[in-house]
C-alpha cells in the first residue's frame, strides 16, 4: 500500500475515532432536574444587540412568558450603535416592565464583547445568562439553567442552540444538520471532560468568572469569540463547567437566508481558532480540516490510486459513519430527528462549503456582523 493512502487512511481514522468518542461524550452530561420547582436563584439576562428592530418584540415576548419568578430575574438589553431603529423599538419595549431596561454604548466603543461588558458592568445579580437577540426562547429556558445550576454547581453551563423550523428548504436543511453537529461536538466535549466548544447564544456563568478570564480574550485584535474565550479562560482557570443538554434550556436561532450570509457567518467563527491558546482546540481544527479537505479529494485519490480505492471507500464510509452517530444522538436531545433525511445530501454538499469557508479564512475575509 502507497504511504499516501497510508497517510489517508491515518487522517480519516484518527478523525473518525475522535467523533465516536465525542459522540459517547454526549450521553455523559448531566441531566437537568425538574424545571417545575421554584429556585431562590436570582439571575441577571444581558443581551446585547445591533440592528434587530425584527427581532426583539419577539424576543421580549419570550422573556416576559418565562415560568421563572418574575422578582428574581432582570433583563437587561445593550444597543450597539443600531442605525434601523432598534434602540428606539427597545425603548418602547421596555417601558414600564419591571425588571427590563435598555443601555446604549457610548461612541467610541463598538462591538459585542464591549456590549456584554456594558451590560455586566450595570447587572444586579452575581448570576448571568447571555443570550443573543436574534434568538427565540421557551417558556422554561431560565427556569432550566437555575434549575440545573442549583443541582450541578457550576461556574459556566453551556446549553443546546439549534435552527428553527422555517420553510425547509435544502439551505435550511443544511445550516440545521451544521449546526447540530457543532452543538453535539461541543456537548461531547464537555461530557468527556475537555470542552472545545460552546455558543454564546447560550451560556449561563458568574460574573466572577467573566472578570477573571478577561485577560484570556484578545479584545483589540478578535471582535468576536466571547464564548470560547470564556470557555478557554475557564479551563485554563480550573473552573467547574458543564453542558444543560436539556431541550427546555435550548435555544432556537433563525436560520441564514442565503448562501453568503451563511458563508460569512462560518469565517467569522472559524477565523478566532488560531488565537484560542489550547493545543487540543487547535489539533481538533487541524484535524478536521485536514480530513474534510481528504474527502473532498477523494475522486482524486481514487484516480491515482484505483488499486486502494476499497480501502478508500471503506474510509469514506467509516468517516460518515461516526459523523451520523454524532448527528443521531444530539438529534434525539434537540427533537430535530426528521432532518437526518437530509443526512446524505447534505454531508455531500458540506465538503465544498467547507472549502469556501476555509479559502474565506484565509484570505482574511472576517467582519463582525452588522445586524447582531
Amino acid at each position: 500500500m502507497a504511504l499516501s493512502v497510508i497517510i489517508i487512511l491515518s487522517c480519516i481514522s484518527c478523525y473518525s475515532l475522535v467523533i465516536f468518542l465525542i459522540s459517547s461524550g454526549i450521553r455523559k452530561c448531566e441531566i437537568s432536574p425538574d424545571v417545575g420547582e421554584n429556585h431562590p436563584l436570582k439571575v441577571s439576562v444581558i443581551i446585547p444587540f445591533r440592528n434587530e428592530a425584527k427581532n426583539l418584540p419577539l424576543l421580549v415576548h419570550d422573556l416576559l412568558a418565562q415560568s421563572y419568578p418574575k422578582g428574581l430575574y432582570e433583563v437587561i438589553f445593550v444597543d450597539d450603535h443600531s442605525d434601523d431603529g432598534s434602540g428606539t423599538v427597545m425603548d418602547s419595549l421596555a417601558s414600564g416592565i419591571p425588571g427590563f431596561s435598555c443601555l446604549r454604548l457610548v461612541p467610541g466603543r463598538s462591538g459585542k464583547k464591549a456590549g456584554l461588558y456594558h451590560g455586566i458592568q450595570h447587572a444586579s445579580h452575581s448570576r448571568l445568562i447571555q443570550v443573543d437577540a436574534d434568538c427565540r426562547l421557551g417558556r422554561q429556558f431560565i427556569a432550566s439553567h437555575m434549575a440545573f445550576l442549583e443541582k450541578h454547581p457550576s461556574d459556566l453551563v453551556a446549553g443546546l442552540l439549534i435552527s428553527s423550523k422555517e420553510k425547509g428548504g435544502f439551505l435550511e436543511m443544511f445550516e440545521r444538520l451544521d449546526l447540530l453537529s457543532l452543538a453535539g461536538t461541543g456537548a461531547g466535549s464537555f461530557g468527556m471532560g475537555r470542552p472545545m466548544m460552546c455558543s454564546g447564544a447560550n451560556l449561563s456563568y458568574s460574573r466572577e468568572l467573566y472578570m477573571e478570564t478577561r485577560s484570556f480574550d484578545p479584545v483589540e485584535s478578535t471582535e468576536s469569540g466571547d464564548d470560547m474565550f470564556l470557555m478557554i479562560g475557564a479551563r485554563k482557570l480550573k473552573r467547574t463547567i458543564k453542558f444543560n443538554t436539556a431541550i427546555e434550556a435550548c435555544v432556537e436561532t433563525s436560520p441564514a437566508h442565503s448562501l453568503r450570509a451563511l458563508l460569512a457567518q462560518r469565517i467569522r467563527w472559524g477565523a478566532k481558532s488560531t488565537r484560542y491558546g489550547m493545543a487540543d482546540i487547535q489539533v481538533l481544527a487541524i484535524l478536521v480540516a485536514l480530513t474534510n479537505l481528504t474527502v473532498l479529494l477523494m475522486p482524486l485519490w481514487v484516480f491515482f490510486f484505483s488499486g486502494e480505492w476499497p480501502w478508500l471507500a471503506g474510509a469514506w464510509i467509516v468517516k460518515s459513519l461516526a459523523d451520523f452517530v454524532l448527528l443521531y444522538r444530539i438529534s434525539g436531545l434537540s427533537h430535530q430527528r426528521r432532518g437526518l433525511l437530509w443526512f446524505i445530501p447534505v454531508s455531500l454538499a458540506y465538503y465544498p462549503v467547507f472549502l469556501m469557508t476555509l479559502v474565506g479564512i484565509l484570505l482574511g475575509r472576517t467582519r463582525w456582523k452588522r445586524n447582531g
